[in-house]
């Protein structure tokens, strides 16, 4: 039997007592052919794990309306927490597992080095040093949706008629709960299990963080939910458990209106404007189900006599009666509408490894809170109660009367105030690990989508784009996918040098030739492609008739008929100065340049001797930048040389093409036709296209721009100009909703800090920040003074990843604690950057709706319905009556 110490906090001081862990959840056992738990209070229950909700709009409104208002039996409670979790243990082993069967002496080292930093901001916050001080992140966190249900039983033992009510019970709300898109997985004793470790223990050794999950059948659960290190101690405004503080808040007061979808603010500010809290907690809400006719007489009873007093002399000495009686109306309103009477509390859980840090959370929360016209009050002596209501099947029928803070409302209105929502959490496979504003750990893969692995990156200078695209291809190549980086700026000379990939450059004293028809595999196949490339050595600018393009595409297929891969450039302005037509004549003539007798001759004529044999390339047009014609053609004939690369390839081995400085060649001419055909041999053979450019107006203003986008399910936009956003929505090229373009109105990078990403993809649209530690700060800068200190311990004979290692030892960056007077000068900081910055609306996750007005404290609520306002109370509560 598990015992733990319980230290409670008296007048005459503090006095230890040993406690059974069955004490503090009354969950006992399991059953898993029926899938459910027996509770040792006389209920039984079943629970989900869901995932939050990324937005919202009315019809989503109307579904929780309807799921909150079916029959369940009387005295059902049904509780919903919102728990942002520092598990993250499955996304990080995810995100070591893909890797599993590729090493890499450093791409290994990234990887491991990247899970370690995430993991560690589990427990501690993200704190870093900026051009203008100290920026606090918080700590990194999952949000989980836990939803039980409960129902009392009569006997010791469920009857057969009692099983049959909650399992009617479990599957409408199950029903339900897929219907609005919750995704529920049903709870069983091990994930149970998890979840109350996670709750409850916090120390780095905690039984959760070592894998310990499996539930043992021989002793109730509630006694293998507390690690045999884990102590109590209640204070009088506090809990401490193991090493760790807690603090638990209600509300006293819920605000008087509320727009659907503004619980989504409960996870932290969505604009990355306003403050957030830094620690971990969760929000409850307990929605208690009492017999609905007998509450609705109870109510008309007391309205009643609220109405009569409030007309009368005493409205006079007890002011609040107009308020009193304004909260029952909506009530009235309400529950005549066909909503049911509920009663429902809304506390908070908040966690932090010291006193001062839970203290300062708490007044945060406060302060937040009551922006949005909550009044949040610490529980004073009444600490562990509400701990214990709060957690999963631990709301007590008797908690109703004797906590005093369930408060009256209907359906309706506990649609609005529920924590349903959520940031959204990426793609789903963590190639590469972001962060939400709030500390939403968050996966991203270009290959968690269904159509094509393409995407583009718009950023404007300074945004933070090379680094992105350093994370990101190191991100894939650490799992073994080849990678070619076609570029013009020597933004990536670097970082080939440190991955020992190929470099190759074509100025003047280059042997290499690019002979495009020495290495066709399919003429009939990629004609489109070959003839689109002839007819821009011809023509950069796209000026040629159709007519010229169709004699030129029958030459060539003649020519290929008779020499196959032998074909030159030659071959086709020979046959063109040959034809009778003066204009078939001209493209011969035109075509002069890129022949063997031509400046640019060398580089097509002869045997294609580019060979793509290591996993990293990069192509750099920099030495071309005077030659823009040739730039242009070369480009065409790396995309079509990849092409074939990814066509004679490893079919499971993932690849990559990103094209940064030398996009603004596709641009020129009309090579729409060439990119598509690229695009869809990317596709067939599982391989992706990355275009940068700085402005995504860019890829609206010509035909081969609107095809990448297009042929792109994935838009990565780092810090776009309000007026390009403008531009983009007025024109309507960019689907978005009006909240999805405020949102894009305020991605924004700190310097040395993060850059943020807004992410548009077929599964969701969300913002992350990427967030590095100092090893791949210094790994991917182009700081001279970084670059050469990382350079002396190489030239000592070190490693990459050991000089980095070592430097990173110089500048005191291998420590592990964050001190709290780091996060208070960074909180400070976070603070003063954030009041000097102009502060736009909060963006919506959906539609603006009215505001649906609350019950005071009777029962206040907030919500949002979409054609008219409706109230609840909120002042006196409604189970009060206020005499004489």
């Amino acid at each position: 039997m598990e015992f733990i110490s319980v230290r409670e906090e008296y007048a005459e001081g503090i006095i230890p007592r040993e406690v059974r862990a069955s004490q503090l959840s009354p969950v006992i056992a399991y059953d898993e052919e029926k899938e459910y738990f027996f509770n040792n209070d006389g209920t039984i229950g079943v629970g989900f794990m869901c995932r939050p909700l990324p937005g919202a709009d009315q019809g989503l409104q109307d579904r929780i309306n309807n799921m909150l208002n079916q029959a369940f039996p009387n005295d059902t409670i049904i509780s919903f927490l919102l728990f942002l979790s520092p598990e993250i243990e499955a996304s990080l082993g995810s995100m070591e597992q893909l890797r599993e069967n590729f090493h890499h002496p450093l791409l290994s080292e990234i990887v491991k080095n990247r899970v370690s930093f995430l993991n560690h901001h589990t427990r501690e916050p993200m704190i870093s040093r900026g051009r203008k001080g100290y920026f606090n992140n918080g700590v990194i966190h999952d949000q989980k949706l836990v939803i039980t249900l409960k129902i009392p039983i009569k006997d010791r033992l469920p009857g057969k008629k009692e099983l049959e009510e909650l399992f009617t019970a479990a599957e409408k709300l199950e029903s339900s709960l897929n219907n609005i898109g919750f995704a529920p997985r049903k709870l069983d004793a091990d994930l149970l299990k998890r979840t109350m470790t996670t709750l409850l223990n916090w120390g780095e050794r905690s039984s959760w963080r070592l894998g310990e999950e499996t539930w043992d059948e021989t002793s109730p659960i509630n006694e293998q939910i507390f690690d045999y290190d884990t102590d109590v101690e209640v204070k009088k405004t506090h809990l401490r458990m193991g090493d760790t503080y807690a603090k638990i808040l209600s509300a006293k007061r819920l605000p008087k209106t509320m727009f659907f979808g503004d619980a989504i603010g409960y996870v932290g500010d969505l604009s990355g404007q306003g403050q957030s809290i830094k620690e971990n907690y969760a929000i409850c809400c307990n929605v208690y189900y009492p017999n609905a006719q007998k509450q609705k007489k109870n109510l008309d009873r007391k309205r009643t006599l609220t109405v009569n007093q409030a007309f009368g002399p005493l409205l006079k000495i007890v002011p609040v009666l107009g308020e009193k009686k304004e909260s029952f109306d909506t009530l009235e309103k309400s529950m005549s509408a066909g909503n049911r009477p509920l009663r429902m509390n809304y506390s908070v859980m908040i966690f932090a490894p010291t006193l001062k840090r839970v203290e300062a959370a708490a007044t945060a929360f406060q302060d937040i809170w009551a922006e949005s016209k909550f009044t949040m009050m610490q529980d004073k002596f009444i600490q562990m109660p509400m701990l214990i209501n709060s957690l999963p099947f631990g709301a007590d029928h008797k908690a109703v009367v004797e906590l005093n803070r369930y408060k009256t409302l209907t359906s309706e209105h506990a649609t609005v105030l529920l924590p349903l929502f959520g940031e959204w959490k990426g793609t789903g496979t963590p190639h590469v690990g972001l962060v939400s504003r709030n500390g939403q750990f968050m996966s991203l893969s270009l290959h968690d989508s269904e159509t094509n692995k393409n995407g583009v990156i718009a950023a404007e200078s300074g945004s933070g784009k090379s680094f992105f695209a350093n994370e990101f291809l190191t991100a894939y190549m650490s799992e073994g996918a080849h990678v070619w980086v076609i570029d013009a700026g020597r933004s990536y000379e670097k970082l080939c040098d440190t991955l020992e990939g190929s470099y190759v450059q074509f100025g003047e004293s280059s042997t290499i030739c690019l002979n495009p028809f020495d290495i066709v595999v399919d003429y009939e196949e990629d004609e489109d492609a070959l003839v689109s490339q002839v007819m821009a050595m011809a023509s950069p600018k796209g000026n040629l008739e159709e007519f010229q393009i169709a004699e030129t595409r029958r030459l060539m297929a003649n020519i290929w008929r008779h020499k196959g891969n032998a074909m030159l450039v030659d071959d086709i302005a020979e046959a063109c100065l040959a034809h009778p037509d003066q204009r078939v004549k001209d493209v011969g003539s035109q075509l002069y340049v890129f022949t063997k007798d031509g400046s640019y001759g060398k580089y097509f004529h002869g045997r294609n001797n580019m060979q793509f044999t290591n996993q990293f390339t990069v192509l750099e047009l920099d030495e071309l930048q005077g030659r823009k014609h040739l730039r242009q053609i070369v480009l065409l004939q790396l995309i079509y040389q990849i092409q074939q690369a990814v066509y004679h390839g490893d079919r499971n081995v993932k690849k990559i093409v990103f094209i940064d400085e030398a996009w603004d060649l596709l641009k020129e001419g009309d090579t729409s036709v060439f990119m598509e055909h690229a695009y869809r041999k990317f596709r067939k053979y599982q391989g992706s296209v990355l275009i940068a450019t700085q402005s995504i107006n860019d890829l609206y203003e010509n035909p081969v721009g609107r095809s990448i986008a297009e042929n792109s399910a994935f838009m990565f936009l780092l810090g776009q100009t309000s007026e390009t956003v403008e531009s983009v929505r007025r024109s309507g090229r960019l689907t978005l909703s009006e909240g999805g373009f405020s949102l894009l109105k305020t991605v924004h990078t700190v310097a040395g800090v993060y850059s943020e990403i807004f992410i548009r993809s077929k599964t969701g649209v969300g913002v992350g920040r990427l967030i590095v530690g100092p090893f791949q700060k210094l790994l991917y800068s182009t700081d001279p003074n970084d670059v050469g200190q990382i350079d002396r311990y190489r030239a000592m004979g070190l490693s990459v990843t050991d000089a980095i290692y070592a430097v990173m030892r110089d500048r005191g960056e291998l420590a592990s604690k964050v001190d709290e007077e780091a996060i208070e000068l960074a909180d400070s900081h976070t603070r003063l950057l954030r009041s000097n910055r102009p502060r736009d609306s909060a963006p919506q996750t959906g539609p603006r709706l009215v505001p649906l007005t609350l019950p005071e404290e009777p029962e206040a609520t907030a919500e949002a319905s979409a054609a008219k306002p409706v109230s609840t109370p909120t002042t006196a509560t409604a189970e009060e009556e206020v005499t004489p």
